[in-house]
């Protein structure tokens, strides 16, 4: 996956869960049979459900977007420039140390932490890269993400790069329909800012 298949499609998954947190509400409606015991148990837990989610909405308070597309892209932004601009024709691969499970489990810690101050930049940065990893399928380089246990990282070419993502981008249809798909969920976030005019908004606070 490329750079819209990254943003557009974590963006879009992150919009889809903040509004539904936002939209649930505690569900008072009778049903028959709801005074039942099985019934009262499935009433508590929806309840139990909507207090989890307002109070994990009450600590992330409003998603900033620009937060969301750092994190959507930190694995490649920390891992491709030390492997582009690595002395030599051979290096770590694009997938390094910041596609490791290691680096991602120490951010989301970090932001647990944060999150107890109702800081959540860290948390929501190191979400996004989770999702990253799920992305890149990184599962299938279990020496990347199990890293240091198996060895040290695989080596890769440096050169011929960009021919490689061009010819996967009109070859392989596990990288251009990522990339279709984010892209028009890209188009969709920026006809939503353009129809409300909040692209200000969006620079300054990262608001959707």
């Amino acid at each position: 996956m490329l750079l819209f298949g990254h943003i557009g499609i974590t963006a879009g998954v992150v919009k889809a869960c903040d509004t539904l947190v936002s939209m649930s509400r505690p569900d008072n409606s009778y049903e028959p049979g709801s005074n039942s015991r099985f019934g009262i148990v499935i009433r508590k837990q929806r309840l139990r459900l909507h207090h989890l989610l307002s109070g994990i909405k009450g600590r992330i308070g409003s998603i900033d977007y620009r937060i969301v597309l750092l994190g959507s892209l930190l694995p490649d932004i920390i891992d491709k420039p030390l492997w582009l601009l690595a002395v030599g024709y051979i290096a770590p691969s694009g997938r390094g140390y910041a596609h490791t499970l290691l680096f991602n489990l120490a951010l989301f810690i970090c932001g647990l932490i944060l999150i107890r101050y109702r800081k959540s930049w860290l948390l929501i940065i190191s979400l996004c890269s989770f999702m990253h990893l799920i992305f890149d399928q990184i599962w299938n380089s279990p020496v990347v993400l199990l890293w240091p246990l198996l060895g040290p990282l695989p080596e890769k070419e440096t050169t011929g790069w960009l021919f490689n993502i061009i010819q996967a981008l009109f070859s392989y249809p596990s990288v251009y329909i990522p990339e279709i798909i984010g892209l028009i969920i890209v188009l969709l976030f920026a006809y939503r800012l353009i129809i409300r005019r909040s692209f200000i908004s969006f620079i300054r606070s990262g608001a959707v």
